[in-house]
This record gives structure tokens, sequence and C-alpha cells, in this order.
């Protein structure tokens, strides 16, 4: 049994005990209902941000949409679409503009942009910088065009009946500007001049049309003498609607303005140059008028590019003398002109005359040169070859045998050059005799010389006595 003296001491600890009980339990509940409620607010935020996102996504957002206005540029671009027209030339690389009545376009140069400027800024009380003004007219604002090809697409189409593909000389269907064009001009071959030039225009045609290649491979020369209007006639060509599409004077294959002409011209016009080419500087000039493709770099651009074939070669000469190549060309269509009735060709319309030469192309006729016409084409040559000094001194010295004189000597290219040389100072070409020996017609053979291997020798009879002494003592 306790003593009554422990008695109120166990009471004390005993309500201590459950007060720490009471409290311990009252901070469990609390703690219990706090976490509830975290995780009620919790639930709650998710469930909202589920219901927005549904409401936005079927639409049923109620904020305001902002109100689109007009940008500053997209006022100019309508200002300027109202009173002008602008294209990127692609011929040219460069912006061109006209006023909505004017005719011609015009680049778009510092001055002109200064102008545009004041204008905008009057009109429309709107302060823009140059570089903002270039970057606008120099975009898709202006469509790209190729203001030669437009020139053919705008032309009319005509009726002038079908043409056989096969017969490229043809041209007896119904035209009639392109055989008034040629009567214009009287010519010693007469028989090649109407299907020369009209071959030579359809190709013109089927080049400018042509983004890929080079299509016309033949340059136009009118020969003859001085003072007949073959330049004139020549540069007729380019239509007044193509105006500064042409270049009239020298070209030269080595400098880089030359390229530029091919890709940026309608009509090259050589004047009066090809008489003084040289055999490398004539087959140079044949590859830059078939060459497909020319490379160089426009104004202010970082790179060389590749651009357009454009230019159709046409050239004239003073004399008929101007082929240096003495197997012959089929790159050049020489024409010797004894007259032009040049008022008459400027009253023709060159709007008409490629008309028939479009038609011509959409008939499918034939504008380059088959196997049989280049044969001609060679042969024709003949009388436009410069004379080489081989060509002139074995014509002087020696003659070809005939049946009612069959006698000859049998000599070898070397020992005619040896004999010759006997005569005169200046220095002859092997090859050179062998090509005047061919062109002239002697006649080559196989022959033994005493048992010997067989060697290649040429039928020849000397001129006796030989005339070059007195020509050489004519030339010092």
């Amino acid at each position: 049994m306790l003593s009554d003296s422990f008695l109120p001491e166990i009471r004390e600890k005993f309500i201590a005990n459950v007060r720490n009980i009471m409290q311990a339990l009252s901070e469990c509940l609390a703690l219990s209902y706090s976490l509830h409620n975290f995780t009620l607010r919790n639930q709650t935020k998710h469930i909202m941000k589920k219901n927005a996102d549904k409401s936005k996504s079927e639409g049923g957002n109620n904020m305001p949409k902002q109100r689109k206005t007009s940008s500053k540029n997209g006022e100019i671009e309508t200002y300027l679409s109202s009173y002008y027209q602008f294209r990127y030339n692609t011929v040219l690389g460069r912006t061109e503009y006209r006023g909505k009545n004017d005719a011609l376009f015009s680049k778009v140069g510092r001055y002109e942009i200064n102008t545009l400027r004041r204008e905008i800024d009057n009109d429309i009380g709107i302060v823009t910088s140059s570089d903002n003004l270039y970057s606008i007219i120099e975009s898709s604002f202006s469509p790209r065009i190729n203001p030669i090809q437009e020139y053919f697409k705008r032309l009319s189409a005509t009726d002038i009946g079908n043409s056989n593909r096969d017969c490229g000389n043809d041209v007896s269907l119904s035209l009639k500007a392109i055989p008034e064009l040629a009567s214009c001009v009287v010519v010693r071959n007469s028989d090649k001049w109407l299907p020369y030039l009209t071959k030579w225009l359809v190709a013109v045609v089927a080049n400018a049309m042509d983004d890929r290649e080079c299509r016309n491979h033949t340059c136009l020369v009118l020969t003859g003498e001085q003072g007949k209007f073959k330049t004139t006639f020549l540069d007729l060509f380019c239509p007044p609607a193509l105006h500064g599409y042409s270049y009239t004077g020298k070209i030269y294959a080595q400098e880089k303005d030359t390229l530029t002409y091919i890709g940026q011209n309608f009509i090259v016009n050589i004047d009066d140059q090809l008489k003084a080419l040289n055999k490398r500087d004539e087959n140079e000039l044949k590859n830059l008028i078939t060459c497909p493709m020319v490379k160089y770099r426009m104004p202010y651009d970082k790179y060389v590019e590749e651009h357009l074939h454009l230019a159709s070669f046409v050239a004239s000469v003073n004399g008929n003398d101007f082929l240096t190549d003495p197997t012959g060309s089929r790159r050049f269509l020489p024409i010797e002109v004894l007259s032009i009735d040049i008022n008459k060709a400027k009253a023709i319309s060159m709007d008409t005359v490629y008309t028939e030469a479009k038609a011509l192309l959409k008939s499918g006729f034939r504008y380059w040169f088959d196997d049989d016409e280049i044969a001609e084409l060679y042969k024709a040559s003949e009388d436009f070859q410069v004379q080489t000094a081989e060509m002139e001194l074995l014509l002087r010295c020696f003659e070809k045998p005939t049946e009612d004189n069959p006698n000859c000597t049998y000599m070898t290219t070397t020992e005619i050059i040896t004999y010759l040389g006997l005569y005169t100072h200046h220095p002859l070409s092997l090859k050179h005799m062998g090509e005047a020996l061919k062109r002239a017609g002697f006649e080559k053979v196989s022959k033994r010389r005493e048992g010997g291997s067989p060697i290649y020798v040429y039928k020849v009879r000397k001129i006796l006595p030989c005339p070059l002494p007195s020509y050489c003592s004519n030339q010092m």
C-alpha cells in the first residue's frame, strides 16, 4: 500500500500527462486539417488551368484581338504602285521603272531614288531612307522580266502555212516582210541571200527564246565596197522596241566587256574588224558565236555568275577577203553587197519581219545547216578567203597538168618550199603550203623513189622561167 503522502504527487503527474496528451492530439488535428486544405487548393488550381486551356482551344477566349494596321513600308508600296510600274530587268541585272502613262522604262539610280523620296515625303508625309527605298524596290515588289523575250511574246501570231522541217531552204511560204527586206539589198551571190537571211532571222528568234543554250551558230557577214550602207543596214535588225540592246563596234575575245556584250545585247554588229583578225582571233570569235553561256560579274555583285548567250552576230567588211582559215568556215555567212536601198529598208517594220520569223520557228522551219548545206557553204566561202603567201607563190610558179599537156614533175611539199625559197626570202609554212596545194586542186599521189618507201608527192608543172625574180624586185 502506498503511503497517503505520495497520493497528491501522483495525482499532479497524472494531470500533467493528460494535459500533454491533449495538447499533442490538438496539434495533430490542426496539422491534418492544414494538409487537407493544401491538397484541395492545388487541385482547384489544376482544374481552373484545364478549363482555361479548354476554353482557349474552343475559341472561348474573350481577350480582344489586336487590330492589324498598315506598316510604313506598306503605305510606300501602295503609293509607288499607284503611280509607277516597276520591274527587275534580268538581262541588264537592274531594277527599272516607268510612269503609268509612259512607254519606256528607265533605270532606278541614285537620282531616281532621291526623287521618289521627295515625292513620298511631300505627297503622303512619310520620311524614309534611300536604303529602305532600295530594299523595297529591289525585291519581289519588282517582278523579274526578260524584256527581249517579252517582246517576242507580244508579237502577234500569223499563219504562214506549213513548213517542211526537212526542207531548210524552203522560203516559198506566204512570207512578205522577209523577202521585202531581202529585196533592199542587191548582192552578187543572189541565190544564197534570201535563204541565208531567212535562216539567220529564225535562228535569232530561237536563240532569244532559249534559256539554256545558244541557238544561232552563224554570223551574217556583208562584204563589198566602202560606203554601201552595210553597217547601217545591219543595225536595223535591232527593232525600235529593243533600242539599247545592240552593240556596234569592235570586240576582243580577251576583254571582259566582250562577254557582257554577248549576255546583254540582242544584236552584236562587228564593224569592219574581221579583215584584221588573224587565224587565232578568228577561232576565238567562232567560239564566242557558239558558246552556250557566258560568265561575268555584274557591277556591284560579289560573284561571277552564268548568263544567257543572248546576242546574235552580224558583221560588215570593206572588201571581200576576210576568212583566214583555209579549210573554210561554217560560222560565217558571207554575202557580197553591190548596193543597198537604205531608205526602203528603213521603211520596213522589223516587228513584222520578226513576226514572220517567229511563225517560221513555230511551224518547224529548220534554221540550222545540214551536211549538204555546210558543204555548199564551205565552197561558197572560198571566194572570201584571205590569199596566203603560200597560195600566191604556188599559183605564180606552178600549174596543174592537163590532158593536153600531161607532162609533170612529182614534188613533195618540202621540195616545193625549197624551190620557192631560191627566189624569195619570205618565210613559208609547210602547213600553209599543204593547205594551198589542197585548195588549189593539185593531185596528191603515192610514189616510190629509187626503190625506197612510198611517199606522198604532188603532180605539178613548173612555170619557166620562174616569174619570182621580177616579182620580188617589184616588192622591194
